[in-house]
């Protein structure tokens, strides 16, 4: 009798926590916060008070640990662009009572992301990142100026996390979208294309 060992490449998201002060932890969270193919998001009952943080999304595409910034550039091919949504009301009661606030963070469909795309020869940080909602651009910044460079903040992903091929490496960002509500309608572009476009349900 022939025994079959099945293999399982398991992907994470690893993402960048910034707070208003601009300080910056790094985390990991599972890929059942995904929500791809421009699907609305559905606000969950816990989530009285809704944010988001729109953000470069990088595709690693080589391991690595403890990366020099230097070298970076090597462990991606692939940029998109991602929003993480928290639930603001349950984060505050989770921080207030000396707990991890992951729950309000990490939650089913909580980190939008949209399709990738090569990188060839072409660097990041001089694309134009922008976010819109309901038709008016409220945030438009080149790449490189964001809080921190996409090599930098892999680089210092690296020191605490194993990277692996298909790992999404969510950048982060110090500018975050509060007041969300049902009917509000987000899209994300890069470089002038739309990347993300859905609403909130």
């Amino acid at each position: 009798m022939k025994c079959l060992v099945k293999i399982i490449l398991e992907m994470k998201l690893l993402c960048a926590e910034y707070n208003e002060a601009g300080e910056v932890a790094y985390n990991v969270i599972g890929d059942n916060a995904l929500l791809r193919n421009n699907d609305d998001f559905y606000i969950p009952a816990f989530a009285t008070e809704l944010s988001c943080v729109p953000q470069v999304v990088l595709r690693i595409g080589k391991i690595g640990k403890h990366v020099a910034e230097r070298f970076a550039g090597r462990y991606y091919e692939e940029v998109g662009v991602g929003i993480r949504f928290y639930a603001d009301n349950l984060e505050r009661e989770l921080l207030a009572a000396s707990l991890s606030p992951a729950a309000a963070m990490a939650f089913d469909s909580s980190a939008a992301l949209s399709p990738m795309k090569s990188l060839t020869g072409v660097s990041p940080e001089n694309m134009i990142f922008s976010f819109e909602l309901n038709g008016k651009n409220v945030f438009t910044r080149e790449v490189g100026e964001m809080a921190r460079r996409p090599e930098e903040t892999l680089a210092a992903m690296s020191e605490y996390y194993m990277l692996k091929i298909g790992d999404f490496l969510f950048c982060g960002g110090t500018f975050r979208q509060r007041g969300l509500s049902i009917g509000d309608h987000l899209r994300v572009l890069l470089e002038g294309e739309c990347l993300l476009d859905f609403q909130i349900k």
